[in-house]
């Protein structure tokens, strides 16, 4: 059976379809005029008889000709469709024409039953004579008819061309019009006007009518129908009361069957839309079946959309598992480069508490050297001191400048052994250069690296930069460091020379303290000559002093500095294991949402 409906064409099947409705409803339209007017079967059967053949005539032989001209253009698209291959373009405009055949098929059922109904009134008067106000009456019964045949046609017609609407849509038609129009037939604010609200009026409005008919035309004739009351008076005689309410029951029993049928309508669409659902719940999503839907109603539209919310899932889901995949890669890169760096950090931090240390131990040895200066210009005072007592205190004199001669070697050995010392600073300063090179080195790999991870690398890329700020400001201080050991080794390499010319000045003055009364004016102006020495050399390892405490605390600074660092490195590497965690997260959604599913 199925075979054979496949190969009737789209024309062909909305015809065989409207037959039995047809004539059924026409031989119940004509039974219930006849029920109305009173007729009597045995003498005006010629007029029933003759009235189904015209029914019979009109459907067998009119119809097919009326339903060619309404369907003969789809249906034969229809059959290039199935056939042939079609565009999307096409195939939207043939869903568009598609979904409006039930409405003309609706209206050519009306207008052929309207007509009909006119033409029996016509010939109850003609042949009958029929009361005018009964036979008004008798044919809005048929108009009524005719809409429930329409009714019918819209229902039959309607399940045939969404077969086809459905198989259009799994092919593709173009879905800006789909969702620019949600649903081309018939809404359900429209279908229960047409279902409920214009049947029962309608059945209420003729009882009413035909009560009213009744009521003063109460005198059964002979012919048929009733005359009007005669001097008995108007009212319901026992005949017209079984027939009325025989008329009020059809037309409930018609209000219930429509009512019924609008209901049952939305219990099938929303029980197709609940079946779509739960199909979705116990199915995984990347395999579910996506719901067949012909846009006919506002649930039909809902299926669709079900239908877009699965494929945006699907695709929502596979972009998070892409998203996962592709941070892993540079994800467990920065966790080893975060881990790197945090053992670099920690190395850096030991050597420079190492350099700390050092060079307070070099601190102190200055500030001995600053004592004994002090000691020196101490000497160099009782010197200048003692040649103003006179020559009374000569030999005491000559033992002074011995001692002078000796401090002063003492002091040169000092001086040497701080030059030595401040060369040692010389290695240090270039390790500090090297550690500070290093650090700006990964600093800017891991700027990089933070750059490519996108807005994941966000913090990271703070802190590298902070990093590579800090180590810049390490060289320039190294910069500041190297001018001023430069400054000490000149203040040196003059101390020295000075040192040596005050010895060379002594050993003169020795020299000349043999001949004491021709050259004593020369070794009072030697002795002034050693104090101002002194003074200076006392300033100038104040100075150097001085500069050396600023080196501390700057290497202080690199050590505080380097020790954030680590500690912002570990704060890296930690978030680096969450960021890994989340991509996990996300590559392992999909088989969640999977077992989820099962």
């Amino acid at each position: 059976m199925k075979q054979n409906k496949e190969k009737l064409s789209l024309e062909r099947r909305i015809l065989n379809a409207s037959h039995l409705p047809d004539v059924a409803t026409g031989i119940v339209i004509l039974l219930y005029t006849v029920f109305i007017l009173n007729l009597n079967l045995k003498l005006h059967y010629p007029i029933i008889l003759g009235v189904i053949i015209g029914v019979l005539f009109a459907q067998f032989g009119i119809s097919p000709i009326t339903n060619h001209f309404l369907m003969g253009k789809v249906s034969k698209r229809v059959q290039k469709w199935e056939t042939e291959e079609t565009t999307v373009e096409e195939r939207t405009k043939l869903l568009l024409d598609i979904h409006k055949l039930p409405g003309r098929k609706e209206r050519e059922a009306f207008l052929y039953f309207f007509v009909c109904s006119f033409g029996l009134a016509a010939a109850y008067k003609i042949l009958l004579d029929m009361n005018n106000q009964l036979n008004v009456v008798s044919c809005c019964f048929c108009i009524l008819g005719a809409y429930v045949a329409s009714l019918l046609a819209l229902a039959n017609t309607r399940a045939i061309c969404n077969e086809y609407a459905v198989r259009i849509v799994d092919q593709g038609v173009d879905e800006k019009i789909l969702n620019k129009k949600t649903f081309f037939g018939t809404s359900y604010q429209q279908t229960f006007i047409l279902y409920c609200t214009i049947p029962v009026l309608w059945g209420i409005l003729l009882a009413v009518m035909l009560f009213y008919v009744y009521y003063f035309n109460n005198i059964p004739n002979v012919n048929g129908g009733y005359l009007p009351a005669d001097i008995a008076g108007p009212g319901l005689r026992g005949g017209q009361l079984s027939r009325l309410g025989f008329v009020l029951l059809i037309n409930a029993l018609i209000g219930i069957v429509s009512v019924y049928s609008f209901l049952n309508s939305i219990l099938v669409s929303s029980g197709a839309l609940q079946s779509s659902m739960q199909h979705i719940i116990k199915n995984d999503i990347f395999t579910v079946k996506l719901a067949s839907t012909d846009f006919e109603t506002e649930v039909s539209y809902n299926l669709y959309l079900v239908n877009q919310i699965v494929l945006l899932f699907r695709s929502i889901l596979d972009d998070m598992r892409e998203i996962g995949n592709t941070m892993i890669v540079p994800i467990n890169e920065l966790s080893e480069i975060s881990q790197a760096t945090a053992s670099t950090s920690l190395e850096q931090s030991t050597g420079v508490k190492e350099i700390l240390a050092t060079m307070e131990d070099t601190d102190r040895q200055t500030r001995n050297i600053v004592e004994k200066i002090g000691d020196v210009t101490t000497v160099a005072e009782g010197t200048e001191k003692n040649v103003n007592a006179g020559f009374e205190t000569l030999q005491s004199n000559l033992d002074k400048m011995t001692e002078i001669t000796e401090a002063n070697v003492s002091t040169i050995s000092g001086i040497r052994e701080l030059g030595e010392k401040i060369g040692s600073i010389w290695e240090i300063v270039k390790i500090i250069n090297d550690i500070a090179d290093q650090t700006r080195i990964i600093a800017f790999n891991a700027e990089l690296e933070a750059s490519s991870a996108g807005d994941s690398g966000k913090n990271f890329h703070i802190v590298a930069n902070e990093v590579r700020r800090l180590a810049a400001g390490i060289t320039n201080s190294v910069d500041q460091i190297k001018d001023k050991i430069t400054e000490i080794q000149h203040s040196s390499d003059n101390l020295i020379i000075t040192s040596e010319s005050g010895t060379e000045k002594i050993r003169e003055g020795l020299e000349l303290s043999e001949k004491l009364k021709e050259k004593f004016n020369d070794i009072q102006s030697s002795s002034e000559i050693t104090v101002e020495s002194a003074n200076q050399i006392k300033e100038i390892i104040y100075q150097q002093s001085a500069a050396f405490d600023q080196i501390v605390a700057t290497v202080r600074q690199i050590s505080s500095g380097i020790e954030n660092f680590s500690t912002s490195t570990g704060t890296v590497n930690n978030t680096a294991h969450k960021l890994k965690e989340a991509a996990n997260l996300l590559e392992n959604l999909h088989t969640r949402i999977i077992t989820t599913s099962e």
